[in-house]
């Protein structure tokens, strides 16, 4: 058993091509509304295969809580977009 806290920040790389995207199309940062420019794995456990993967601006690339955070509200909203749209149907 690892004696690591977790959630942290595994590995970040930046993305080049995100830089050469205007502002407004430029993906957004998961735990804020700036445009991301990097891409973050953060390690929820030290089961293999648990990472959570996000995007995130140059504040929040080290901040593995605000990251888990905004993955997990995104995660809640597609899932509430998807029952809605079973429901209609």
């Amino acid at each position: 058993m690892s004696s690591k806290s977790y959630p942290r920040v595994g590995r970040t790389s930046r993305q080049q091509k995100w830089d050469k995207l205007p502002p407004k199309a430029a993906p957004k940062c998961s735990a804020c509304d700036q445009p991301a420019r990097f891409r973050v794995d953060v390690e929820v456990n030290w089961f293999r295969g648990d990472d959570e993967c996000g995007r995130a601006c140059a504040d929040h690339k080290n901040d593995a809580i605000a990251l888990l955070a905004g993955i997990e509200r995104h995660q809640a909203e597609q899932k509430a977009l998807r029952e809605a749209k079973a429901a209609q149907s």
